[in-house]
């Protein structure tokens, strides 16, 4: 996982070297998989119908590189994990609009973000973030925000939840342009911790879902969107074991930050 990403940003780096840009990054945590935290990409999913996830978005470089997925929440919010906020935000656009990443419906500048304080405290906790957009996103029938599940709330034991993003569909594999789509099941708590390598990665903030050994999330789109069937964002896609080899994906519990979240789109909020 991480080793394709670091792959990717010492392209992206040359590239900014090239162009006599300077980029300074936030300090980076040592991890059982490197030092650039994991992003995933959809294993055995379908090309989404256009239009079927409008909340979703595309957090890319103004160099042109796809860095992460995420879910616009409010006009000017998109919901997303902290892992993913490794770019300096002047660096980074979202694109919405459009089940192609590299065909915008629309493009929107970022001018901060919101990182919680307890990121990565301890390892793979806390791992949630809120990007400002610098104009107000404009919505219409591809473009729309999803509603946050509740405080309190959580999916029931098998469960269908959908997860969405674009990437490659095997390990190494190129990235897929088309939006890729999938049916997940959810998974308790408890057999959760006991199916994952790490379960001292596994806290209360997080739920998890798993069908089969093929199917589920890989390298490319962290912070992306898992969605119940009511249309209702449960999940941000926070950490895995690539790709799809038998063990269950993790995702921040939006009903277990929703308040933080409600909070950070406050003048109030205060983050890191």
């Amino acid at each position: 996982m991480k080793w394709l990403l670091l792959i990717s940003l010492v392209v992206i780096l040359s590239q900014c070297s090239g162009r006599g840009v300077k980029i300074q990054r936030r300090q980076q945590l040592n991890h059982h998989l490197g030092t650039v935290k994991p992003e995933t990409r959809v294993i055995g999913g379908t090309d989404a119908a256009t239009g079927w996830a409008p909340y979703q978005v595309s957090i890319m470089s103004t160099f042109g590189e796809h860095v992460c997925g995420g879910s616009i929440i409010a006009p000017q919010w998109i919901l997303t994990a902290a892992h993913c906020m490794e770019w300096p935000t002047q660096y980074l656009k979202i694109v919405t609009g459009t089940n192609d990443y590299t065909k915008p419906g629309a493009e929107y500048l970022v001018d901060s973000a919101k990182i919680h304080c307890g990121h990565d405290k301890p390892a793979y906790h806390n791992d949630i973030a809120l990007i400002h957009t610098a104009k107000p996103i404009v919505y219409d029938s591809l473009t729309q925000p999803i509603r946050l599940a509740s405080k309190g709330s959580l999916p029931k034991v098998g469960d269908k939840l959908t997860l969405t993003g674009w990437g490659s569909t095997k390990t190494w594999g190129r990235y897929a342009t088309q939006l890729q789509k999938i049916d997940l099941r959810f998974i308790e708590h408890t057999n959760c911790a006991s199916k994952v390598r790490n379960a001292n990665w596994l806290g209360e903030g997080h739920l998890c879902t798993f069908t089969q050994e093929g199917e589920g999330s890989c390298h490319g789109d962290s912070g992306g969107p898992l969605v119940d069937e009511s249309g209702v964002l449960v999940g941000v896609v926070n950490w895995g074991e690539a790709c799809a080899i038998g063990y269950p994906d993790v995702f921040g519990s939006v009903a277990y930050y929703h308040d933080w979240i409600e909070e950070m789109m406050t003048e109030a909020g205060k983050a890191c």
